[in-house]
């Protein structure tokens, strides 16, 4: 689980308005899929399994907006244009130069913005670097986010969430909740009360989850367009 706990700190901090994550096997595609599903994404899967009229579906479906997430194996690498994707994410190292550069150029295309990152260990950070110098390409070291940095990330988001909903309220409801601070403060201090709370917190979040940012994020490009990263 602990590249998956990375990508899941990293699809959070940047809450990217529509992706595409590449695998190099069906099987990581798939248990993928599951996960981003069971994390409440709006999610579909691309990969030799589908037939053609499937792949068609879940492309239509990405490009109206209704998936947020790709996960794909090459079958997507090629030949595919999502207008507007805004992130490209490779879990899986590419297996050679040529397949990054198809997969890096589905986003940041006419353009467009967009970020390519790629979640590498040392061994594969020294093949990206080749990459990097093969094609000319500038690519920014990222250190991965924390627990506490994602933490810090998410009580903003949750408490952004909250404070509009409290303020879309009227003099009254506000009245009517304010009974519950004394409630929470008692529950607080049980770890297995806190809980509980933390699950009306999750119900908040998981709205938020597929609604995209309310303002686009300032953040520096190179290139075509595009700032590959890792």
């Amino acid at each position: 689980m602990g590249k998956d706990r990375c990508l899941m700190r990293i699809i959070e901090m940047e809450n990217p308005d529509s992706a595409i994550i590449f695998c190099n096997t069906k099987a990581d595609v798939h248990y993928l899929t599951a996960v981003l599903g069971r994390f409440g994404y709006n999610v579909g899967e691309l990969s030799a399994d589908l037939s053609q009229s499937q792949r068609d579906q879940v492309l239509t479906s990405v490009r109206a907006g209704h998936l947020r997430f790709l996960i794909a194996t090459d079958v997507a690498g090629r030949g595919i244009d999502i207008p507007g994707l805004s992130h490209v994410i490779l879990y899986s190292p590419p297996e050679n130069p040529e397949s990054y550069i198809h997969r890096a150029g589905r986003t940041g295309r006419a353009g467009a913005a967009g970020t390519v990152i790629s979640l590498v260990d040392v061994m594969q950070k020294m093949e990206l670097m080749r990459i990097s110098r093969q094609y000319g390409i500038h690519m920014q070291a990222r250190d991965l986010p924390t627990e506490a940095d994602l933490a810090g990330h998410v009580a903003q988001r949750i408490s952004t969430v909250l404070e509009s909903k409290w303020r879309a309220k009227d003099s009254m409801e506000q009245e009517r909740l304010r009974r519950y601070v004394d409630v929470v403060r008692v529950m607080a201090q049980d770890d297995d009360q806190v809980l509980l709370l933390a699950m009306l917190l999750d119900n908040s979040y998981q709205q938020s989850l597929n609604t995209p940012p309310p303002c686009p994020r300032a953040q520096a490009r190179s290139g075509a367009g595009r700032a590959p990263r890792r």
